[in-house]
């Protein structure tokens, strides 16, 4: 028994990473998501109304929070995650749901003091998603070397949302024992990313049959549109970057503490104003610059959890010529789909040192691009479930 349950514990530990992400429509890569593990979503309740008071990277923050507090739960990055704006999906172990649950509890408080977001935390068991014949699989996507992301597909991460959102009471997470939230390595020091092709296109795509085939078209019509690659399109341009003021970045990193007062928070500050001089005069210092060159490599700007989700740097005839794919796609019931065009895109990172696979970054368009996009797919879906 101890041994299937260790072999459930680390399943996503042995998957085996491919290299392509287009190979995400390959069945033979997923695995089934063990009964024993929970789903955990995470978002901000009225990000929309946050977005447009023009606090989406405050948004970004707490989202990409979630991710880092689950991180040092886990004690690593390699356990499955997908970033998605105003929060995350994690998928949880049972040895350290009740431990997460209780940080990302102390996260919601400290969203709620310091950054006036009100932070939802919920729970819902595989075992139930699996009674209602909603499955989770996972897969491993490799981004560069020693640096992963999961992908998911099933109907169970929907179903997942959709208890979520519509019986809170029984699924969100409202007990909190004395925890703090340990972000250490979370930084947004990066200014906004201006576009350099013309707009930050944020695109997200569902299947309306839950079928993968589904996306096996629309990236082989996105080759189309892009023959160059996508990843000629990931707009975490480090050339384009530039670092923010050191008063800044401690003004935005202040928050991340309950008390500042304290060491980690002292160490940080050590931490910000040589990384303010470093990257701002490109000094090529322990590996900083390589770090920076690696950025890229080390982005999520294109990922799926059974919605294909993408914030791309292009012109506006792509985009054009994209939106034209998905409204055709949509016409004949094959998808939903939501889109958003912004001036520049944000990063939201998380760096445990410098090397390669010890950071990896969260890309989002500068005015909330993936909670805009998905209030355009919601409403699609809630058209086509209407009986007027």
């Amino acid at each position: 028994m101890y041994e299937a349950f260790h072999l459930n514990n680390h399943f996503y530990t042995k998957l085996e990473a491919f290299t392509l992400f287009e190979d995400f429509t390959v069945v033979r890569h997923y695995k089934d998501l063990p009964d024993s593990w929970f789903v955990v979503m995470t978002d901000i309740k009225g990000s929309t109304k946050a977005i447009q008071e023009g606090r989406y990277r405050d948004v970004n923050l707490i989202g990409a929070a979630s991710i880092i507090v689950a991180t040092k739960v886990n004690g690593t990055r390699d356990f499955p995650f997908v970033f998605g704006g105003d929060g995350a999906t994690l998928l949880i172990s049972p040895d350290v749901i009740d431990e997460l649950m209780n940080r990302l509890a102390a996260l919601r408080d400290l969203a709620k003091n310091n950054f006036n977001l009100d932070l939802r935390v919920a729970k819902v068991s595989v075992k139930e998603l699996v009674k209602l014949n909603k499955k989770i699989e996972v897969a491993k996507y490799q981004l560069s070397q020693g640096c992963s992301m999961a992908l998911m597909r099933g109907e169970g991460i929907q179903a997942a949302e959709y208890l979520i959102k519509n019986h809170p009471s029984q699924y969100e997470y409202e007990t909190q024992l004395k925890a703090e939230a340990d972000l250490t390595g979370l930084t947004c020091r990066w200014k906004p990313i201006p576009s350099r092709k013309g707009k930050i296109f944020t695109l997200i795509i569902q299947s309306r049959k839950n079928e993968l085939r589904i996306f096996e078209k629309v990236i082989k019509d996105l080759k189309l549109i892009f023959p160059d690659g996508l990843d000629s399109y990931n707009p975490a341009d480090y050339q384009n970057g530039k670092y923010k003021s050191i008063l800044e970045n401690i003004k935005s990193e202040i928050r991340f503490y309950k008390n500042p007062f304290n060491l980690s928070f002292i160490k940080r500050i050590l931490e910000i104003i040589p990384a303010f001089l470093i990257f701002n005069f490109k000094l090529n210092i322990a590996g900083a610059q390589e770090y920076v060159r690696a950025t890229k490599s080390h982005s999520d700007f294109i990922k799926f959890d059974n919605t294909l989700r993408m914030v791309i740097d292009c012109d506006e005839m792509k985009i054009s010529q994209v939106k034209s794919l998905l409204s055709e796609m949509y016409q004949r019931r094959e998808i939903f789909f939501g889109t958003h065009e912004a001036d520049e895109s944000i990063m939201t990172c998380f760096v445990e040192g410098l090397n390669q696979g010890e950071h990896i970054h969260f890309i989002d368009s500068g005015s909330g691009g993936y909670a805009l996009a998905a209030i355009q797919l919601k409403d699609q879906i809630k058209k086509a479930i209407s009986p007027n």
